[in-house]
């Protein structure tokens, strides 16, 4: 990430995420994504490739792993 995103901006980030988080689980499983409060930036198995990619936009971004799967229990 080029800068610190500002707390304004890393809630806009969060809500991105949680809006956007049943779609990330179908559509992008185990892979990393780089994302900021209005867009998906990148995505690839490959840390590397994403980090590349995010910072080549020019944008502010943060990256998150998708998990493989998910699960909940109920005691």
């Amino acid at each position: 990430m080029s800068k610190t995103p500002s707390s304004e901006e890393s809630r806009e980030m969060l809500k991105w995420l949680n809006r956007n988080r049943q779609m990330l689980l179908d559509l992008y499983k185990n892979q990393y994504v780089a994302y900021n409060a209005n867009e998906l930036i990148a995505h690839s198995e490959s840390l590397q490739e994403v980090l590349e990619l995010a910072e080549a936009s020019g944008e502010n971004f943060v990256i998150y792993l998708v998990p493989r799967r998910t699960a909940s229990i109920q005691i």
